[in-house]
């Protein structure tokens, strides 16, 4: 009978399950939902502010949308993720290897974009009208060319870094943290939701939902890919949308 060296552990030491790891210390994590919170109570305080406010030209305003959209995803990949050795594609998770996997996740997230559609559009009925953010968001559409190829490049960073950080990131380090999926997916949803205090509490609230219907998606499908292109699309179709609602209201109408 072998003797084992003494030098050597007769049991070996247990190891987290891989998609418990933690991505980042937890400093780390509470800096970024803190930071969250705090940008929620300042743009709380000064939404009433922003939808009675006149701006002449958004270039400044989406130059710093976008810068801010990045800064946020810096702060999460150099300073928490990279550190843990997760790669940044693991994050993100599924892969694009032929034509067919792209047009498989577009064709997702066109189906998803239904589905966010339909639960929101019940979630407006539910919570009622929220005149607040139809004036926020007028405020800030875009009114040039400049302003519109601005705008895109917002949603595709919008689309980008926003479900890098709350799905990839946060979602995965919840889940690290309780072991459970349920929790993980609503923990970063309220964030989210807190995200947006511009928009009120209603808003607030139909942000929350929307971030937990990305969440079960990245769940489900194990990767951000179709999340991404959904939020990217629909932020960057928000007003092609109003021009067109716009229009419809301004055509005649005839009893029969």
């Amino acid at each position: 009978m072998a003797i084992p060296p003494t030098n050597m552990p007769l049991v070996a030491a247990a190891q987290p399950a891989p998609d418990r790891k933690l991505l980042a210390p937890w400093w780390h994590t509470i800096g970024l939902v803190l930071f969250v919170f705090a940008t929620a109570l300042v743009q709380t305080h000064s939404a009433s502010h922003i939808a009675n406010r006149h701006i002449s030209s958004r270039v400044g305003l989406y130059s710093f949308m976008i810068c801010f959209e990045f800064a946020l995803l810096a702060y999460v990949w150099f300073l928490g993720v990279r550190h843990s050795g997760t790669k940044f594609v693991d994050v993100i998770g599924g892969k694009w290897t032929r034509a067919a996997d792209i047009w498989r996740d577009i064709g997702i997230a066109l189906v998803f974009w239904m589905i966010v559609l339909f639960v929101l559009g019940l979630t407006g009925i539910i919570l009622g009208k929220n005149t607040q953010v139809q004036k926020i968001v007028m405020v800030l559409m875009p009114r040039s060319t400049l302003e519109t190829i601005l705008w895109v490049i917002i949603s595709i960073s919008a689309g980008f870094c926003e479900e890098f950080t709350f799905r990839g990131y946060l979602q995965k380090q919840f889940f690290a943290a309780t072991g459970s999926n349920t929790v993980a997916v609503a923990a970063q949803a309220i964030v989210f939701g807190a995200a947006h205090g511009y928009q009120g509490v209603r808003g607030m609230i139909t942000i929350t939902i929307y971030g937990a219907l990305f969440g079960i998606l990245a769940f489900l499908r194990k990767s951000l890919r179709p999340g991404m292109i959904q939020h990217a699309m629909q932020d960057a179709c928000v007003p092609f949308f109003l021009k067109l609602a716009n229009y419809l209201q301004k055509l005649p109408h005839y009893s029969g």
